[in-house]
């Protein structure tokens, strides 16, 4: 370990903590006992060494380390802390008592050591001394929100629930992002049969403190729902953002989905289409990720905002929150994975055809603010049409696989025979899969005239929906109670 000699005590320590964070507690020991030789005036090789043998279920070994540390290093609160967890290993309550009383005394004022001995006394079943404890931890610990769970779960344990809800929402102002916190006083107004407090806590838990702002309909002319047009967008986005991230943390791969995705779509269609049935024209693999991958954001957006108001009604029951933010919000998630991985799909596609890269390519953010609209107009009112409708979602899946083959994505419209091809020209997606082949493919202009038609169609829908959506308001939340 000569090398170790080189390294400064964090450096040192921090290499001895990763075998601690993945579990190898042997390998862990082996570090720390080291440590022990090089670092002697530092109390981590003792106190981690100890740790990992309590977690070898070394107890005898893990004793003389902390008989040895408490020596040495009296006025440091992790000796007490661990010298204490020590003796609640071996069942010894009286014991694990002393230690704290002893860290008490050698390290004044310090919250961590009155928190773990309210904790304790808690255990024993002294409410009363628990509560002191706290109140002290309280007192020295301003900064940190530990004590203030405590001070909450010490209301519980009394089932004094007004208590526990006037704590718990104290807990609230002082760490708002805490969804704990939200569904504790949903726990305690349901004890005192605060039913619909309850649920919205239970929703805040879920949604954001955010979106249930009460609305005061007897001070404003606002309509319930209503809130200004920039902080509503930043609900969606913030809301957006946090469902990206909750689903990218149960994959391994996390993101990277979101350009893996299209690429196994385009090497099946490419091989299948390509060679075994020769239908491939010239830079067929190009051609087809022009179609794939605007495709996929769109059917991605459409797919999981169509029952998203259905999903979504019980909180319109409890909230003032408008039904638009539901369809809005798996629009911009399905927008914000997917474009990025769009736009990389598409450079790795020019890339393989350099000559395609012209000027033209600066119409791409025109085609992609069409394609956003047209996503937007069609996904909210499909949306909005679900609810009076249920039996129209089972046939989503269905009609996206025919809109994708009515929309030349694995084939050029326009090569249709007879009329066919004059009449798919009317599908806005076809137009806009044809715009990006112009720009990214054929290095040329797109046709103003088609991306015109699109963005007409997108705000004609959209007509429609500013209709349904303020009128229908309440009926979408009757609905949800059929």
């Amino acid at each position: 370990m000569s090398n170790n000699e080189l390294l400064s005590p964090a450096a040192a320590f921090e290499l001895g903590m990763k075998p601690m964070r993945e579990k190898r507690w042997a390998e862990a020991s082996e570090f720390w006992r080291t440590y022990r030789d090089l670092y002697k005036g530092y109390p981590a090789p003792w106190v981690q060494g100890a740790i990992s043998m309590m977690r070898q279920g070394d107890l005898q070994g893990a004793g003389e380390l902390l008989a040895e540390a408490r020596r040495k290093f009296a006025g440091q609160t992790s000796v007490w802390l661990t010298s204490a967890e020590w003796a609640a290993l071996r069942h010894n309550s009286q014991q694990e008592s002393a230690f704290l009383a002893d860290g008490r005394r050698n390290c004044p004022n310090q919250w961590q050591l009155l928190a773990k001995s309210a904790e304790l006394e808690l255990k024993l079943g002294n409410i009363d001394a628990a509560e002191a404890f706290n109140q002290q931890a309280r007192e020295h610990a301003s900064e940190h929100i530990e004590p203030w769970l405590q001070y909450a779960e010490l209301a519980e344990k009394r089932e004094d629930w007004p208590q526990a809800e006037k704590r718990w929402k104290r807990v609230i102002e002082l760490k708002p992002e805490l969804a704990r916190a939200y569904r504790q006083v949903a726990v305690s107004c349901k004890q005192q049969g605060k039913m619909k407090d309850a649920r919205s806590y239970r929703l805040a838990a879920q949604y954001g403190a955010e979106l249930l702002a009460p609305a005061r309909p007897q001070q404003t002319r606002k309509r319930p729902g209503q809130v200004g047009l920039l902080h509503f967008m930043q609900l969606v986005s913030t809301k957006a953002l946090l469902n990206m991230k909750s689903e990218s943390a149960r994959t391994r791969l996390n993101y990277t989905w979101v350009v893996i995705e299209p690429l196994l779509h385009l090497i099946i269609y490419y091989y299948l289409f390509g060679h075994l049935l020769h239908r491939g024209s010239e830079n067929y693999g190009l051609f087809l990720l022009c179609g794939l991958v605007p495709w996929m954001w769109f059917a991605k957006a459409i797919s999981n905002c169509a029952t998203s108001i259905v999903g979504g009604q019980s909180l319109m029951l409890n909230t003032n929150i408008a039904p638009a933010f539901f369809p809005l919000v798996n629009i911009f998630q399905a927008t914000f994975k997917q474009l990025p991985a769009l736009l990389c799909l598409l450079g790795l596609g020019l890339l393989t055809d350099l000559q395609a890269i012209s000027w033209n390519l600066l119409w791409l953010p025109l085609i992609l603010l069409s394609q956003l609209l047209l996503t937007l107009a069609l996904g909210m009112l499909l949306a909005a049409i679900i609810p009076f409708m249920r039996d129209l979602a089972n046939l989503v899946a269905t009609g996206l696989t025919l809109l994708m083959f009515l929309s030349g994505v694995i084939y050029d419209y326009r090569s249709m025979p007879g009329n066919i091809g004059q009449w798919l020209q009317y599908n806005p997606m076809a137009q806009l899969i044809s715009a990006y082949r112009e720009v990214l493919l054929e290095g040329k202009a797109p046709d103003l005239t088609s991306l015109g038609y699109v963005i007409l169609a997108s705000a004609v829908v959209f007509l429609a929906n500013y209709f349904i959506y303020t009128s229908q308001r309440s009926n979408f939340v009757r609905q949800g109670m059929l």
